[in-house]
């Protein structure tokens, strides 16, 4: 479904992707760890359009996004990254709701604006939405009477309006007290068994060895190892594999 092909990406001098390659197939659900700055987020974010890349090319159902001038992006640039995400949903580290708006309000403006969706369904739909992730009790609350927890599921549930073929979340509890990390992670569970096609960066660990299927590790933007949980978690082949694990285990 998705395809990375030579993947490059600069920050002016630092060369931070070298040539990646990766495919993720319908239904995968695929999870990158690995150190703070390790580039997950970045790789994330290069499928999504939100970060432009330099060599290589990103497709995603065929629709492929190539090399792009940051400065100057084409015509043809910026509908190739519209139609992907249409079909890419992400939700980030912070929630990124529109405090203005209730929480009805934040879900349906994009399926009414860029989907042209009746309203009367759009509402519908995130009242069916809202009830899915066990909040729809909050459906007039306004960003800031909510908990952290709260918001993020919002979140999810906005980019869920959208219909998309895959989901990313970058980093979707780190924002988050412990005691609401929980919640997010349970509606993220109740997705992938649903089928849905799901990229997920993050450092839990024990969340990423029960929901995976592939574990991916990243370090100084390469991909240093890919394997089932099983074999990343209990006997990884990368010295810089077991380096991080331990060091993140032992928190």
């Amino acid at each position: 479904m998705i395809k990375v092909k030579n993947l490059h990406k600069y920050y002016g001098e630092v060369h931070l992707f070298k040539g990646i390659n990766f495919d993720i197939e319908r239904g995968e659900v695929i999870v990158f760890i690995g150190p703070s700055g390790s580039g997950k987020s970045t790789f994330l974010r290069c499928i999504n359009g939100l970060e432009y890349f330099q060599e290589g090319e990103i497709a995603v159902n065929n629709i492929g996004l190539h090399s792009i001038n940051r400065l100057r992006p084409s015509k043809e640039d910026m509908e190739t990254i519209r139609k992907i995400r249409l079909r890419v949903g992400v939700v980030f580290q912070q929630f990124n709701l529109f405090p203005h708006m209730t929480v009805l309000e934040n879900i349906i403006e994009a399926p009414t604006r860029v989907l042209n969706i009746d309203s009367d369904k759009a509402v519908e739909d995130a009242l069916s939405l809202l009830k899915r992730i066990n909040i729809e009790k909050k459906a007039q609350s306004y960003p800031d009477e909510l908990s952290g927890g709260e918001q993020q599921r919002v979140a999810i549930a906005r980019a869920l309006a959208m219909k998309p073929e895959a989901m990313l979340f970058d980093e979707p509890t780190s924002s988050l007290d412990p005691e609401m990390v929980g919640e997010v992670l349970a509606v993220i569970k109740n997705l992938v068994s649903e089928g849905m096609t799901t990229l997920i960066a993050t450092h839990e660990m024990d969340f990423a060895r029960e929901i995976a299927d592939k574990v991916v590790v990243f370090d100084h933007g390469d991909i240093v190892e890919v394997g089932a949980p099983e074999d990343i978690f209990t006997n990884p082949k990368k010295e810089r594999t077991k380096i991080f694990l331990n060091r993140i285990l032992k928190r």
